[in-house]
C-alpha cells in the first residue's frame, strides 16, 4: 500500500477534530435560530426585520472567517511547542481592521435598503438592528483570532464549551432586551442585536482566557515577523473569503431564481436549502480539521503524509455525507413534517420539496466534497487558485445553465436546481483536482521519500 493511501488512522484523527469544530458550527446556528425564535414571539414583522438584518450581517460575518481562518495553519505550520507570538498579533490585527471595515459597511447598508424595494417601515427597523449588531464583529473576530490558534494546536473541545456557554447567554438576553426582564431595558428588536454583540465579547473574554492559560506563546520577536505573519495570513484569507463569498452569492442568487416560480417553489427551496445547511455544517468542521492535517505533514516536510490527510479527509467526508443522502431517500415524509410540511396543508409545496430533496441527497455529497477541497487547497498554498474555481464552477457554469434550465425549458424550478448541482459538482471535481496536482508536485518530496 503507498504511504499516500487514504488511512483509517488519519481519518480518526481528522474526525476527532472535526466533531467538536462541527458541533460548534451547529451551536452557531442555534445562536441564530434562538433569535428568530424569540422574535417570532413579537410578530411576523419582527422575524422579517431579524431574517434580513442577520442575513446582511450574516454575509460580512462569513467572509471574515474566511479572512481569519489561515491563522490556524500558520500554527499549525510550526512544530515548535510554543505559539508564535507573530501569529497570534497579526491575526488580531487582521481581525481588528476586517471588523471595523464590516462594521462600517454593516451601518451604512441600512440606510440603501430601500434603493431594493424594500418596505419603508421594516427598513427603518433593519437599520436599528445593524448599527445594534455591527460593534459584535470586533469580539467576533477576535474570537475568531484566537479560535485559529486553538484549532492550529488541536484543542478545539474548549471552544465547544465556550460557544455552547454562549447560545445560553444569548438566549437570556435575547429575552431580557426583548421583554424587559431580569432587570434589562426593553429595547424591543434592537435588543436582540444587542445580545449578539453582548455575547461574542464574552465570548472572546472566555476564549482568551482559555486559551492563556493553557497554551504557551513564544514572545514577538520583531515587528518585521509580524508582518511577515500578516502577509502570509493575507495571502490566505482574501482568496479564502472570496471563496466563501462567492458560495453565498450563488446561494442567494439561486434563491432569487427560485422566488420566480412562485411562493410554492420559494417556500420548498428554503425547507430543503436550510436541510442541507444543517448537514453542511458538518463539512465546515471537516473542511477546518483536514486543513490543519494537511498544514502539520507540510510542516513535517512530509509529501506523502500530505496527500495522505488530504484524501483521508475526502474520503471521511464522502462516508459521513453518503449516510445523511441514504437518509434523504429513505425517509424524506418525515424529514419534510420536522419543517411542518405535509400534503395535508401544503401539497403542492410539498410535492415540490419532495423532488428537491432527492436531488439534494446528490448535490450535498459534491457541496461536502468543494468544502473540504476548500481547506485542503488551503493548506498548500492554493487559495488563490480554489476562489478562481469557484468563480468559474458557479457563476460562469453553474448560475448560467440554471438560468437556462429553468427558464428555457419545461424543468421550472427543478431547472434551476440543475443548474446549481452542475456547478457544486465541477467545484467539486475541481478542488479534488487542484489538491491532488499540487501536492503530487511538492518540492521536498524526494529528500523525503
Amino acid at each position: 500500500m503507498s504511504d499516500s493511501t487514504p488511512t483509517l488512522h488519519e481519518a480518526r484523527r481528522i474526525a476527532e477534530l472535526a466533531l467538536p469544530l462541527s458541533f460548534i458550527q451547529l451551536a452557531q446556528v442555534a445562536i441564530s435560530t434562538t433569535d428568530m425564535v424569540m422574535l417570532g414571539w413579537s410578530g411576523g414583522t419582527a422575524i422579517a426585520v431579524g431574517a434580513l438584518g442577520y442575513t446582511l450581517f450574516n454575509l460580512l460575518r462569513t467572509m471574515g472567517f474566511g479572512m481569519l481562518i489561515g491563522a490556524s495553519n500558520l500554527v499549525a505550520q510550526d512544530r515548535s511547542e510554543e505559539v508564535s507570538g507573530e501569529h497570534l498579533a497579526a491575526a488580531l490585527i487582521m481581525a481588528s481592521i476586517a471588523a471595523v471595515a464590516a462594521a462600517v459597511v454593516l451601518a451604512l447598508a441600512g440606510s440603501t435598503l430601500e434603493w431594493f424595494g424594500q418596505d419603508p417601515d421594516i427598513s427603518a427597523q433593519v437599520r436599528d438592528y445593524l448599527i445594534f449588531i455591527a460593534p459584535g464583529y470586533i469580539p467576533l473576530f477576535w474570537f475568531y483570532a484566537y479560535r485559529g490558534v486553538v484549532v492550529g494546536r488541536r484543542k478545539a473541545n474548549v471552544l465547544l464549551a465556550i460557544t455552547l456557554g454562549t447560545v445560553v447567554i444569548n438566549a437570556v438576553f435575547d429575552y431580557g432586551f426583548l421583554f424587559g426582564a431580569f432587570g434589562l431595558p426593553m429595547l424591543g428588536i434592537p435588543g436582540v442585536a444587542a445580545s449578539s454583540s453582548i455575547s461574542f465579547l464574552l465570548q472572546f473574554a472566555a476564549v482568551a482566557v482559555a486559551t492563556h492559560r493553557t497554551t504557551r506563546f513564544a514572545p514577538v520577536k520583531s515587528r518585521a515577523e509580524v508582518v511577515g505573519s500578516f502577509r502570509r495570513l493575507l495571502a490566505i484569507g482574501l482568496p479564502t473569503a472570496g471563496s466563501y463569498g462567492s458560495e453565498a452569492g450563488f446561494t442567494l442568487a439561486i434563491a432569487l431564481m427560485m422566488g420566480a416560480f412562485g411562493a410554492s417553489a420559494l417556500a420548498a427551496h428554503a425547507v430543503v436549502n436550510q436541510i442541507m445547511y444543517v448537514v453542511f455544517m458538518l463539512s465546515i468542521g471537516m473542511s477546518h480539521a483536514t486543513s490543519v492535517g494537511v498544514s502539520e505533514a507540510l510542516g513535517s516536510k512530509d509529501r506523502n503524509g500530505t496527500l495522505r490527510v488530504g484524501r483521508s479527509g475526502f474520503c471521511l467526508g464522502l462516508a459521513v455525507v453518503g449516510l445523511f443522502s441514504v437518509l434523504f431517500c429513505l425517509f424524506p415524509e418525515p424529514i419534510l413534517r420536522m419543517f411542518s410540511l405535509d400534503p395535508a396543508s401544503a401539497a403542492q409545496t410539498y410535492g415540490i420539496a419532495l423532488i428537491l430533496i432527492a436531488m439534494a441527497a446528490v448535490i450535498q455529497v459534491f457541496d461536502f466534497v468543494q468544502n473540504i477541497g476548500v481547506g485542503a487547497v488551503r493548506s498548500v498554498g492554493r487559495a488563490g487558485h480554489g476562489f478562481w474555481i469557484t468563480i468559474a464552477c458557479y457563476w460562469s457554469f453553474g448560475l448560467p445553465l440554471a438560468w437556462v434550465l429553468g427558464t428555457q425549458t419545461e424543468l421550472g424550478a427543478y431547472g434551476v436546481w440543475l443548474g446549481m448541482g452542475a456547478g457544486l459538482i465541477a467545484a467539486g471535481v475541481g478542488m479534488v483536482f487542484l489538491f491532488e496536482q499540487t501536492a503530487a508536485r511538492l518540492e521536498f518530496s524526494r529528500s523525503m521519500s
